[in-house]
């Protein structure tokens, strides 16, 4: 198969690939969300690590992609209709995404994810599609370092989209440019010296492996609408399967609440003696506040939960500057 041509099965599959173990990482987050595994779990740098797999294998494809769009009669992608109308999809979906979950998670909207990261490092990467591959390489390398360049200087909110500032800013899914614009840039010069042609004389496939194959390829092709329909289907599952057979809600043991919140604390790269003063202190505000008892049963209401958030910042700001005694 020849740059140029609409789809190359083996980029549809692995795209499906990255799909289903997406389905998998989401599937954690709601069992853990509604109660049925341990709430710390989503939290674990192991677990981390898998989402980053899952994020980078997309962003890979996403620049391989677009060297396999660029088709082989001397027009750009910029004067292809068919990229920016996929692209206008993207932009479309992620602003979606934002709307959806400035309602739902109103203290840790998704601003940058992975769509977005994926419509602005396209938009970056097709300047490098007609480089040569050791320019594109340099650049990726250049873009994956980027983030040790992070300083306070890029706190301010309007920054976050670089990935650039020196803490982790509050959100359900952050892909920040940089350093994830590297992993586009990687696919694309990946995707400048990929063989298109099919191996001679390969083998058949079994007919169990040739469906499960095909079944790939098909999430592959209808990637988009698969991303947006997977996670209300799975959280709309998971919680009528917690309506159908709820499970007991005891209070939560202080031990446990300051253990979760310090593992949520790390798993954004903070230290774990600054996390510890931190989570120490929220719990004590909780109480100061006489929201306790709705925290421990969940029963927090809208309001309640931006209060213990205010607190848990204010927290953390007191344990980083040294107000917070050890």
């Amino acid at each position: 198969m020849q740059p140029g041509q609409k789809r190359l099965p083996l980029v549809d599959q692995a795209r499906g690939l990255c799909l289903w173990a997406m389905v998998a990482f989401h599937l954690t987050w709601d069992l853990a969300h509604f109660g049925w595994i341990d709430s710390r779990f989503p939290f674990a740098p192991g677990f981390r690590w898998f989402g980053h797999a899952i994020a980078a294998g997309f962003l890979l494809l996403a620049g391989f992609s677009l060297v396999l769009a660029r088709g082989q009669d001397g027009v750009s992608l910029w004067r292809r209709a068919s990229f920016w109308r996929r692209w206008l999809r993207i932009v479309v979906a992620a602003a979606a995404i934002t709307l959806v979950s400035l309602y739902l998670f109103p203290n840790a909207p998704i601003f940058f994810g992975i769509l977005h990261c994926i419509a602005l490092s396209s938009l970056i990467a097709l300047a490098f599609v007609e480089a040569p591959p050791l320019l594109t390489l340099l650049a990726a390398s250049l873009s994956l370092a980027a983030p040790l360049l992070a300083s306070p200087r890029f706190n301010a909110p309007i920054f976050w989209w670089t990935g650039l500032s020196s803490f982790y800013p509050p959100s359900n899914d952050y892909r920040p440019l940089f350093p994830w614009l590297g992993l586009v840039l990687l696919g694309v010069a990946l995707g400048k010296r990929a063989p298109y042609a099919p191996a001679p004389h390969a083998r058949p496939l079994p007919a169990s492996e040739a469906r499960v194959n095909s079944a790939l390829g098909f999430c592959g092709r209808h990637s988009l609408a698969f991303y947006l329909i997977h996670q209300p289907i799975l959280y709309g599952l998971v919680a009528a399967l917690s309506w159908a057979a709820p499970l007991p809600k005891p209070q939560l043991p202080e031990q446990a609440f300051v253990a979760q919140c310090i593992a949520q604390c790390r798993s954004q790269g903070a230290e774990a003696g600054l996390c510890q003063k931190s989570c120490a202190c929220v719990l004590q505000r909780v109480k100061a506040e006489n929201l306790w008892d709705a925290l421990a049963q969940e029963r927090l209401t809208e309001a309640q939960k931006s209060r213990v958030h205010d607190a848990a910042i204010a927290c953390y700001a007191d344990a980083a500057s040294g107000k917070i005694s050890p």
